[in-house]
Order: structure tokens, then sequence, then C-alpha cells
């Protein structure tokens, strides 16, 4: 089980399910295993890479902490997840090399950006978007909803030669699972608030202090999103069962956000905050399909 969440294989298939929810929410077709799986690997390979250096130096937390005790074998796994990868962009290439090369510049610039923005987010040495500590948890929410909102629809839609069906419902989605990602990221810094506050990294909670990050940022964000969404379902005739499965995950939010007045460990962070995005995929999915 702690493999399983300290070697990221968690955010891999949260970011699959967030996949699904939104495709059945922007209700274009599923993209197939092969997009899945590419979808996965981007994401565990994309994680990892924030702990290549631990697998040598160290660092604070216990997942650091794992990752040096089984630095050679990470360094193998991400290596071969890397091969894995570059092969299964290879075959969706060479599967799909005349639709891709149709793609007009909107289309191109949407397959483009947000990978574009996780490579800053990493940047090079000392200098990349992680190190604006309040805007970090932002830039992992907009390349977050990228690859969960708008890669599902846009890659159905070149592969169908046709356009997004519904662009300005993908647009309110869009924002929607950004602010939710971040709302997590800003939770999720409180656990390395002691580091970053050594290390001059300026996050919410480095700047502000815990309660008032827990609760005159992440809450007021969490209900002014709640309240948007229930304005939005009620106005667009989402059923009654709709509407209550899709508060869930802000309801669980919450709860969570009055939890972190205590400290909390690892594992609570791992499993149940970003576990989180599980809840919400889940959710959103059931509502879609059933009701």
């Amino acid at each position: 089980m702690r493999a399983f969440f300290y070697g990221n294989w968690a955010y891999g298939f949260f970011a699959v399910a967030l996949c699904v929810e939104a495709a059945l929410q922007q209700r274009t077709a599923l993209n197939g295993p092969l997009y899945h799986l590419i979808t996965f690997l981007a994401v565990v390979v994309f994680y990892n890479h924030a702990y290549r250096t631990h697998t040598t130096t160290g660092g604070a937390d216990d997942r650091a902490r794992w990752y040096v005790r089984n630095g050679k074998v990470m360094r193998r796994v991400q290596f071969a997840l890397v091969a894995l990868l570059v092969g299964a962009l290879a075959l969706a290439g060479a599967a799909c090399g005349q639709r891709l090369l149709a793609m007009d510049g909107t289309q191109l610039f949407l397959f483009a950006v947000f990978p574009a923005v996780g490579l800053a987010y990493y940047g090079v040495g000392q200098r990349g978007l992680r190190r604006v500590g309040w805007l970090k948890p932002f830039v992992l929410g907009f390349v977050w909803a990228g690859v969960v909102t708008v890669y599902p629809a846009l890659v159905r839609a070149v592969l169908d030669g046709g356009s997004i069906p519904d662009p300005g419902a993908s647009v309110r989605l869009f924002f929607k699972n950004m602010m939710f990602v971040a709302m997590l990221g800003v939770l999720f810094d409180i656990k390395d608030h002691a580091g970053d506050h050594r290390n001059d990294l300026r996050t919410f909670v480095v700047r502000r202090g815990l309660r008032t990050t827990l609760f005159r940022i992440v809450l007021p964000l969490t209900v002014l999103g709640l309240l948007t969404f229930l304005g939005y379902g009620a106005f667009n005739g989402f059923s009654i069962p709709k509407l209550l499965l899709n508060t869930v995950p802000f309801a669980a939010l919450v709860a969570v956000i009055y939890a972190l007045r205590k400290r909390r460990s690892m594992a609570y962070y791992l499993v149940v905050v970003d576990g989180l995005l599980l809840v919400k995929a889940v959710c959103g999915s059931v509502a879609m399909v059933w009701f």
C-alpha cells in the first residue's frame, strides 16, 4: 500500500478516473485503452520526477525517506515508465497521424500548453513555477484540469474530425476542476510548512498561517465553487440525485479542511486529501450514468 501511494501510482489512477468523469460530463465518447494508458503513464512520470533527487540525498518526510531506501528501484521504474510512455505515444501517433496533421491552430495550442506549463512547473535548477509558493497549487490545478478535462474532449474531436460538443460547458468544467485540484494543492502544502519556511518558499500557509489558509482561503473558495455548481445545475435542470452526488466531493473537502486543524500524517494527505480526486471522479461519473 505504501508503494502504491509513495510511488505515485495512485495519481495515475486518479487521473484516468477523472478523464472518464470529464468525458461523461462533456458527453463525448471515451478515447479507449491506449489514451488512458498514456494519461496514466504521463501523470506517474510527472510526479516521480519531483523526487528524482531524493533517491540519493534524502528528505524531511516519510515519502522522501522511502525514495532514498528504494532509490535504485525507482530510477529503473522511472526509466521503464518513460520508455513505455514514448512507445505508447509513438503508437498513438502512427495510428492517428493523418488526423493529427489536420489539427487547426487552436487544437495545436491546447495540446501544447498543458505539457509546456507542466515543464515550466519544474523548470531548471531552482527556477521553476513551483518556487512561486502561492502560485504552485494553481499551476498544478491548471495542468490537471487540462489533462483530465480538455484532453478527453479534444482528442475525441480530433479523432472524429469534429469539434468539442459544448465549449462553454467545457470551459466551466475546466475551471471547476482547476480550482478543486488547486485547493487540494493548498491543503497539501500544510504538511511541508516547516520545510517551506526554511527554504523561503512562500506558500499560502507560510505567508498567512494555518487557520487563515484553511478558513479564509480554502473554505470560502470551496463554498463559492459549490454554490456556483448548484446554481449552474439548477439552471440546467439537474435532477436532485445528480446535484446531491456532485456535492459530495465539496462536502468531503470541507470535512478535510476542518480535520487539518490538527497535525496529520503523510498517509492522511496521500490517502484522504488526494483521495478526494477519486471521490470526485466516482460521484461525477455515477451522476452522469445513472441520473
